[in-house]
């Protein structure tokens, strides 16, 4: 995992128009799948819904292909700051990670991640694709060496990638509805649970589940 100090020294990769309309319409309906079987999430923070796609498995199981494309996109990631630069060991840490979680992250009005110093604990990879547009306010940012926020180019279907130690937030979004699918990877199991799981099992170890996955 990389420091904190550190990983703002990476950047944050963009890949243009990695989903197609047809790859979101995919998501959708994985989304759809999951609310039919588990309901619908609660409101996480005012304005803000979250949704675990990878429950029991939902997206594998339904979508493989978009599934493989995602997990393929931690090898993206700027490692030039992973074990002092040492590409060979960061291709080795990169093919040792599983999918910790994927979340479709669903703001309204008033909804943000508003939180400059916000990282995603316990997390070697994230990964945030756009899904819809139709907002105003509701940047991403990434705080960078010295302080200063960078708000990124970020469209619908775009991938971006980036250490998950890297302060990152989500300004206020004042109208429209902002949807994001977000993927973190680690150095844990690949998860089947209802929520973002803390649980790492060494892999050694004897198999244990949440009550939900």
């Amino acid at each position: 995992l990389l420091q904190r100090q550190v990983a703002s020294l990476a950047r944050v990769v963009r890949i243009p128009r990695f989903f197609s309309p047809a790859d979101i319409e995919q998501v959708g309906r994985v989304e759809r799948a999951h609310h039919e079987r588990l309901g619908r999430p609660r409101e996480a923070r005012p304005g803000w819904h979250t949704t675990y796609l990878s429950a029991g498995g939902l997206f594998r199981a339904t979508v493989p292909e978009l599934h493989r494309r995602l997990i393929e996109l931690r090898h993206r990631v700027d490692v030039s700051r992973f074990d002092g630069g040492d590409a060979a060991s960061a291709s080795e840490l990169l093919r040792s990670l599983n999918m910790r979680c994927i979340e479709l992250h669903d703001g309204r009005a008033g909804g943000s991640l508003n939180d400059p110093r916000h990282f995603d604990n316990g997390s070697t990879v994230t990964v945030d694709v756009l899904l819809e547009d139709s907002f105003t306010g509701g940047a991403f940012g990434t705080t960078e060496a010295g302080g200063a926020l960078h708000e990124h180019e970020f469209s619908v279907g775009d991938a971006l990638v980036f250490p998950s130690y890297k302060y990152h937030s989500v300004g206020r979004i004042t109208g429209g509805r902002r949807r994001t699918l977000v993927l973190e990877f680690w150095q844990g199991d690949e998860n089947r649970c209802n929520h973002r799981c803390e649980l790492i099992r060494p892999r050694a170890g004897e198999p244990y589940l949440c009550e939900d996955a």
